[in-house]
């Protein structure tokens, strides 16, 4: 185990209290409430870094990554996320407490050479600014993954993690089914309120109020969104959190080993807490059709079908039937939309055929692909591919309206954005993932390493047909489980705070 000084830690922390102190006490005396509620924010966050053991550090980070919040500096335009303000201060913890610097890793080598190539081609990309903030967004997810690999370090504390992510799914998809039972005025005039800059990222969420430009907005209703801007990205979400929430359900510890050691009842959840837990699962079940998202549908099936594979051969009679009772509520939850989702399917495959006016995947991605070969190696630059697509014609508010498209998936814009070197190095990144995840949920006898492999194919799959890897909380959410499996797991030992 690598060695850590905890004196820095501790002594870093009086520091970080005794500031706090002294900044709110100037900023109370200045009577700026604005720079005094800042303030207070960005100290709590980092002093929470800064002093929580890694083993209570690790869910909290989960539950930042998943439910997300904002603070801006007052009297400008800059926002800062809470969740990468906390990555940020636990990586600067962790590297202060080795002795050394951190070990390079196998994982970080493709990370590099595509952050190398976004850079390099953000150096000559049309809109230089949108390229360098791609770089940013990216480097939250690789430090994020950077952060989860260092201290997420015992099975007892990847337990907590998932939990925490499970229960910020469940309220997400609650709040995503109280949304959808008001009409589109009363939510529209509820995100007007200044609370939700808290919770939304400010200057997307004022921009798309402006315009009405939600695909939550389903000509008369509203879809289920969360805290997400966009409801694809909201249903991928919750089509990563499911198969966690499955995977505690089905986690059974050897009765036996846990009676020997005196707390059997902390082995197991009790019937209490897993019927609440089977209702959180189908609460986001009901959440993701209610989008009527694709996206999130086919990520749904895609981490359901690798459920199915690992955890299936390996469970007991009674674990098989919970499986297959989630299979029947899943289809049963399903029968009220089939209506909704055989129209939107028929109008999806109608668009693709080209069969209505409005403009399909396919002809976006035929246009980014057709100006690949002008910058092959490094691309345009990062968020730089909505420049090389023509204005479309697209469903708005059930009205037709031009509209700049975006490149509608993360994996073509990876490759015209990054070029051919970018690219291969993220595939590269993700095949070595799924790989190292694959061999977790073969060799662990715990299911949570099943239902996180679940987790990171339904996120992989379901920015098929979106670009929304970058997306705040499916970005933390992707790095910190991609930390969690290039861990070295048969050295799992606590880190000390």
């Amino acid at each position: 185990m690598i060695a850590s000084r905890p004196w820095r830690i501790g002594s870093l922390a009086h520091w970080l209290i005794g500031l706090s102190a002294l900044a709110l006490g100037a900023l109370s005396a200045l009577g700026s409430s604005e720079w005094l509620a800042f303030a207070g924010v960005a100290l709590a966050i980092l002093i929470a870094a800064f002093t929580l053991p890694f083993t209570l550090a690790a869910p909290l980070l989960a539950v930042f990554a998943a439910a997300q919040f904002y603070f801006s500096l007052p009297g400008t335009a800059f926002t800062l996320r809470g969740a990468l303000l906390f990555v940020v201060a636990l990586a600067a913890r962790r590297w202060g407490g080795l002795s050394s610097p951190p070990k390079l890793k196998t994982w970080m080598f493709p990370a590099a050479l595509f952050l190398c190539a976004a850079f390099i081609a953000a150096l000559d990309a049309t809109n230089r600014y949108s390229a360098l903030k791609g770089v940013y967004d990216w480097l939250a997810i690789f430090l994020t993954a950077f952060v989860a690999s260092e201290i997420v370090a015992s099975q007892q504390t990847l337990t907590r993690v998932v939990r925490a992510s499970i229960a910020v799914g469940i309220a997400q998809a609650l709040l995503g089914l109280a949304q959808a039972a008001f009409s589109v005025d009363q939510v529209v005039a509820a995100l007007r309120l200044p609370v939700n800059d808290f919770f939304f990222q400010p200057d997307l969420l004022r921009e798309r109020l402006d315009s009405l430009a939600f695909n939550w907005i389903l000509v008369d209703r509203v879809a289920p969104f969360g805290n997400f801007i966009n409801a694809i990205d909201y249903a991928i979400f919750l089509a990563a959190i499911v198969p966690l929430g499955i995977a505690i359900i089905v986690n059974h510890p050897e009765r036996s080993e846990a009676e020997s050691k005196g707390i059997a009842s902390q082995k197991s959840l009790a019937m209490t807490t897993k019927i609440i837990l089977f209702a959180g699962i189908v609460a986001m079940i009901a959440a993701i059709l209610l989008t009527l998202k694709a996206s999130g549908i086919f990520a749904l099936g895609a981490a359901s079908a690798t459920l199915g594979i690992f955890i299936l051969p390996r469970l007991s009679a009674r674990a098989r039937v919970i499986i297959i009772t989630f299979a029947f509520v899943a289809l049963a939850l399903a029968v009220p939309f089939a209506g909704a989702i055989s129209e939107c399917g028929s109008f999806l495959i109608a668009r693709e055929l080209g069969a209505n006016t409005a403009t399909g995947r396919l002809a976006v991605w035929a246009q980014l692909i057709a100006a690949l070969p002008q910058r092959a190696l490094v691309g345009f630059g990062l968020n730089n591919a909505l420049d090389l697509i023509a204005p479309t014609p697209t469903l708005n508010g059930g009205a037709f309206a031009f509209t700049q498209p975006a490149p509608e998936s993360g994996y073509v814009a990876a490759l015209i954005e990054t070029g051919l070197i970018g690219f291969s190095a993220l595939i590269s990144l993700f095949a070595l993932t799924l790989a190292r995840a694959s061999r977790n949920a073969r060799t662990f006898k715990n299911p949570i390493h099943v239902g996180i492999l679940a987790a990171i194919v339904a996120l992989l799959i379901g920015n098929l047909t979106v670009a929304g890897f970058t997306a705040d909380q499916n970005g933390m959410l992707l790095g910190m489980l991609i930390g969690i499996v290039v861990r070295d797991w048969t050295r799992s030992v606590e880190i000390g705070a």
